[in-house]
């Protein structure tokens, strides 16, 4: 990695740090919304994404590019983590834009998204199919969410 390639320590970042960045995520839509209701519902839909996705690893069981598996980060990791399909990181990054259609943070929120899943493609952690499996996976917990949200009285 170049010392002024920004785009890959942003990559690398993502990569280290994926909790704190969609609670970050969270905390900015519980913000805006404050509401117990949109928090417990935001909370549980990243959730179910993360286990989802997570979940899925295990039974798919595909390798992390070796350029991924050749970096420390992921040699001091558990198993799950070298395991690449779906992408959990493009799965929770599309639950956010999904789930925020039709409001302020539906661009920001698909801008950042965009570039957390070709992020993934850039330090060659996942492969494409990854990235597209874990969007697809993301947008339907999504409308689920939206759904969950406008439907039920909860």
């Amino acid at each position: 990695m170049k010392n002024d390639d920004y785009f890959a320590r942003f990559s690398i970042f993502v990569e280290r740090y994926p909790i704190e960045i969609f609670t970050f995520e969270m905390l900015i839509a519980i913000i805006l919304n404050p509401s117990i209701r949109i928090a417990a519902l935001i909370f549980s839909g990243v959730m179910a994404t993360a286990v989802f996705s997570e979940g899925l690893k295990f039974f798919f069981r595909e390798k992390r590019p070796e350029e991924a598996l050749r970096r420390n980060f992921y040699k001091r990791t558990f198993r799950l983590n070298r395991r690449s399909f779906p992408s959990s990181h493009s799965a929770i990054a599309a639950f956010f834009f999904t789930a925020f259609y039709n409001t302020i943070l539906f661009w920001p929120f698909l801008i950042f998204g965009i570039l957390v899943m070709y992020s993934r493609l850039y330090i060659k952690s996942h492969y494409k199919k990854d990235i597209i499996a874990g969007a697809v996976i993301g947008i339907f917990i999504g409308i689920a969410f939206v759904w969950i949200t406008t439907n039920l009285k909860i």
